[in-house]
């Protein structure tokens, strides 16, 4: 299986001999030749040759190339028949002969020499290698060189020009633009990742000068930013993750890393790269270890306003009610992701959220509801509608003063039971009750409250979700007493106790908020 592909073409021209070299590095010796390709081919080791050539091409110099290759100990170039570009019908045959030599399976990486292209053919070539290399999931590693026989130095050798910044800036540019447009990371990281190789393979053959390029690090760190980013990781997009910065800092910090490189390379990238860090990462970048307070708030509706901005609705409206949630929570509440988050807060949050944010918890409600069920109800909102409501919801949020603190009013304990005998079983235990009711309402709830008794897990949810705290009555009942009227006594004979659980509902089949 080939490793190196070196693809070529040939015209018709009277081709002088010339040592031609690699400029990139100086020890270089170079190879004395009429042809190019011949060159590429000895400096490379190319494992396969392809030839593109015109009839008339063939006819010049065909024989010719291939004793020069044989004479040289190299593979034997393999010829490929184009035309002379005579109109559009002959352009576009050129177009596939040119694509199928390059998206040929069985290369690790392809050299593609335009320096006897005749008229159109160095123009389409680069935009071939746009086409290939954006259709392919992991396409090979393309450079396309330029033998330049007219920039001879005073040696009389000929400098090999490697082009293959200038259609790596299209893709670039097409990446980024997807990135910044969408959210989706991971086209641009295959290019980073690529180009990460290819200077690093670089920088080994020249003796490692400098520092060793960082741009796979880049690579690796903005898919890391990427996959937070579809899958909305709050925590890891906006807090440290334990010793380690956010995935939004460690991005800024190893595109600052690879900046020089990155720049070195296609220097027309500082523009877009400009924009990337302008554009997505500093808004979500601050200094914050959880999200609690006017900074939080901040962060939160830059994240909300992003995903609007990117088309991604369901995930603005999903940022924007944790946002209006973090007003009432504290801390601890405030820390997804880490060890220090308390799931008993938040759901006290949410409870208080709920009862006195008003319009706006049924707005968003609204909003979710219909993104996350896909619109299946009798009225489902215009996607316009949506959009307004959410960039109206999050203008607000942002300017939304904190709201007061909690009142700090001792909960009532309420006992939920029929029976006389827990009633009884209770007092002699000196358990302190507020109201015995034979029904719960959960609407009577405030966080804080306590309720006592053998309640299905539904109303348990409810109660939690409340801010409430929910403690079970349990018993070790034999067969025997189940379905019969129990005394106190029974009841301590049981092993009758009160034992604290927290219950949550964890697919609710509608949003309360």
């Amino acid at each position: 299986m080939p490793k190196t592909r070196l693809i070529s073409f040939l015209g018709t021209g009277n081709y002088q001999p010339v040592r031609y070299f690699w400029p990139d590095f100086p020890d270089d010796p170079g190879v004395e030749t009429r042809y190019v390709g011949h060159a590429l081919a000895e400096t490379l080791r190319a494992d396969e040759i392809i030839v593109l050539a015109t009839a008339k091409a063939e006819e010049t110099h065909g024989q010719k190339l291939a004793d020069d290759f044989r004479a040289a100990g190299l593979p034997e170039p393999k010829l490929r028949p184009i035309r002379d570009g005579k109109g559009p019908a002959e352009l576009w045959e050129n177009f596939r002969t040119l694509r199928q030599a390059l998206a040929e399976a069985g290369a690790e990486s392809i050299v593609l020499d335009i320096t006897h292209g005749f008229r159109s053919q160095p123009f389409f070539a680069g935009a071939v290698v746009s086409f290939v290399r954006s259709l392919a999931d992991r396409p090979a590693d393309i450079r396309v060189v330029y033998g330049a026989f007219e920039a001879k130095d005073e040696q009389g050798r000929a400098p090999i020009w490697d082009l293959t910044a200038f259609i790596e800036l299209v893709d670039w540019t097409q990446a980024i633009r997807e990135f910044t447009r969408t959210g989706e990371a991971e086209t641009l990281s295959r290019q980073a990742e690529m180009i990460g190789r290819r200077l690093a393979k670089d920088w080994n053959a020249a003796g490692r000068p400098g520092a060793r390029p960082a741009v796979k690090e880049f690579a690796d760190t903005l898919r890391e930013f990427g996959g937070a980013l579809v899958t909305v990781r709050t925590g890891a997009l906006l807090l440290p993750r334990g010793n380690k910065p956010s995935v939004t800092r460690a991005l800024r910090q190893a595109l600052s890393a690879a900046r020089a490189d990155l720049e070195r390379h296609i220097p027309p990238l500082a523009e877009v790269l400009d924009r990337m860090e302008t554009d997505l990462l500093k808004p979500l970048d601050h200094d914050l270890s959880h999200l609690s307070g006017a900074t939080g708030q901040a962060a939160m509706a830059a994240l909300a306003r992003l995903y609007l901005d990117l088309g991604r609705y369901a995930e603005a409206a999903a940022v924007l009610r944790e946002g209006w949630v973090n007003l009432y929570a504290s801390e601890p509440a405030t820390q997804p992701g880490t060890a220090a988050f308390d799931a008993a807060q938040r759901a006290k949050a949410e409870a208080r959220w709920r009862e006195t944010s008003g319009n706006a918890a049924r707005t968003i409600a609204t909003v979710r509801n219909d993104l996350e069920h896909a619109g299946f109800n009798k009225q489902p909102l215009p996607p316009e509608t949506i959009r307004d409501q959410l960039n109206k919801l999050i203008a607000e949020f942002a300017q939304v003063p904190p709201p007061a603190a909690e009142p700090t009013v001792p909960g009532k304990t309420y006992f939920v039971t029929r029976h006389a005998g827990a009633r009884e079983w209770a007092a002699g235990r000196g358990i302190a009750v507020d109201e015995v009711i034979d029904h719960l309402d959960p609407g009577l709830i405030r966080p804080g409250d306590s309720v006592l008794g053998t309640l299905p897990a539904n109303l348990a949810a409810e109660i939690c979700a409340r801010g409430g705290r929910y403690f079970h009555l349990s018993l070790d009942l034999p067969p025997e007493a189940r379905g019969r009227e129990l005394t106190a006594a029974d009841m301590e004979r049981f092993g009758a106790r009160l034992e604290e659980f927290e219950v949550r509902r964890v697919t609710p089949d509608r949003d309360e908020g």
